[in-house]
């Protein structure tokens, strides 16, 4: 009886913050293969194929899946080693993409090959159906004693690729693990440029995704703390395939112990807005390899906008981004300290963006946060995301250049949208005050006051340049008036 695997899930959280807010995966009961080292899934036709090789890594090996759970070996070997060349020793990782512009293609793989002096080259085949494959005769990428743990190739258009890898520096050492990135301008037939990608350190294994919205996300295994093996999965998104800004996020781990992380890769699952995550770990350190999965059951909140509304806007509609936003009914709430603002409606644009319709009218002032909840009951959120306000006052001046002694006098509306104390003044162009024309509380709405001409000592002012100086709730501006006599 396969004894259970020990694993614990990250633990996430569900706000927003400078490192990126990825979804969690959660481990799916059951094996999906048996006595495999995991190298790559891809999408087919009709479901799914997995390439994997045995624990001796002289050849790779296929199975498919119509729903990504139950897996099927196909016969024959894909690609298997040679007695002498690049890799008469061993296969160590591979990737594959389909869909470039590849004359043999069209589907690529890229491999790892460890020749029989511990030279480490990465070499490419082709394929018109992904099981027969035809090698090219030399290596694309060969880094002497550094050893190429993993690689995952990436498909940008036009012409241009990306190779993703985790090596180290020829020491064995697991702080040396990082991941590098080579690019291709001829659809994959070679790659130059090594450019290092992420800052983590120790890792193992790399994987590729690409989000609805077209972000690419990099997984990549690595070790927990000061440990020497693979035991967690780190993410991390680019909107190029080049920059990743954001620290990489922690969204799944093991017990370390017991549980190595071994190939890993990454694809959309059936139903069409979660990710299922693939794994190779070795049971209580036995010595048979098993590829597990774990799925994104949860959604998460990565941004809100707008994020500042006033308190007598009417209808109005927010956008929700983020993942894993389940078809059907999603509800929403708006909550903070102030209270709750009503959600009238709340619409699935895709999986990684809703539509939130509320009217902020009437809403206590103060920060609001947005929850998110999946028909079938997960919910997320992300705090502080809307500020309701009251909109900044402003001031009308009318007849600003009038003559008081023929009975002209300059009009000033002032209106505000929080009742509170506004004051009203007169200067001159050097700061000498003229007039206080007013000064105490108000209620909501437009003020109207007149100037006309006149001192605080009752005499008409000189002709000249004055200043009208107002302030109030969220009120502070001069105006100019020409007064002429």
């Amino acid at each position: 009886m396969i004894k259970k695997l020990i694993l614990a899930v990250a633990a996430l959280s569900a706000w927003a913050g400078p490192a990126l807010c990825a979804p969690a995966f959660e481990l799916e009961p059951g094996v999906r293969l048996s006595s495999a080292d995991l190298h790559c899934v891809r999408p087919i036709s009709n479901g799914y194929r997995l390439y994997f090789s045995s624990q001796a890594a002289f050849s790779v090996y296929s199975a498919t899946s119509a729903d990504g759970e139950n897996w099927t070996v196909e016969p024959g070997v894909r690609i298997s080693t040679e007695l002498a060349g690049f890799y008469s020793s061993s296969i160590t990782a591979l990737g594959a993409f389909e869909g470039a512009a590849i004359a043999s293609g069209p589907y690529r793989a890229y491999y790892v090959g460890l020749s029989s002096t511990g030279i480490y080259s990465v070499l490419s085949a082709t394929s018109t159906d992904g099981l027969t494959w035809g090698r090219d005769a030399d290596f694309l990428l060969q880094f002497g004693s550094s050893r190429v743990l993993s690689l995952a190739p990436y498909f940008l258009g036009s012409g241009e690729a990306l190779l993703y890898y985790a090596r180290d520096d020829g020491s064995r050492d697991p702080a040396s693990h990082r991941v590098y990135q080579a690019t291709s301008t001829d659809s994959g037939n070679s790659f130059s440029g090594e450019t290092q990608v992420l800052a983590s350190t120790g890792v193992f294994n790399v994987a590729v995704s690409t989000l609805t919205n077209g972000t690419l996300r990099l997984f990549a295994s690595g070790t927990l703390g000061a440990g020497a093996t693979a035991a967690m999965v780190l993410a991390a998104d680019s909107a190029d395939g080049f920059s990743f800004p954001s620290a990489p996020a922690a969204v799944f781990s093991t017990a370390p112990a017991f549980n190595e992380l071994g190939g890993i890769a990454v694809l959309r699952s059936t139903d069409t807005y979660s990710w299922r995550l693939y794994f190779t770990s070795t049971l209580n350190q036995a010595a048979t390899d098993y590829v597990y999965s774990a799925l994104t059951r949860s959604p998460v909140v990565t941004g809100f906008t707008p994020n500042l509304v006033y308190d007598n806007d009417g209808p109005t509609n927010f956008t929700v981004y983020g993942e894993i936003f389940q078809p059907g009914l999603n509800t929403a709430a708006l909550a903070g300290a102030p209270g709750a603002i009503p959600v009238t409606s709340v619409t699935r644009v895709s999986d990684t963006q809703l539509t939130v319709a509320t009217t902020p009218l009437g809403a206590a002032l103060g920060l609001y946060s947005v929850s998110v909840t999946n028909p079938g009951g997960r919910s997320a959120g992300m705090s502080n995301v809307l500020r309701v306000d009251f909109r900044p006052g402003f001031t009308v001046l009318t007849d600003n250049l009038f003559r008081p002694l023929r009975g002209g006098s300059a009009r000033v509306d002032i209106t505000i949208y929080k009742a509170g104390d506004v004051k009203v003044d007169i200067y001159t162009i050097n700061g000498g005050l003229v007039r206080k024309l007013f000064s105490g509380p108000a209620a909501v709405g437009t003020k109207t006051l007149f100037w006309d001409g006149k001192t605080d000592g009752g005499r008409t002012a000189a002709s000249g340049l004055y200043l009208l100086h107002v302030t109030g709730p969220k009120l502070n501006g001069t105006e100019k008036i020409v007064l002429i006599k």
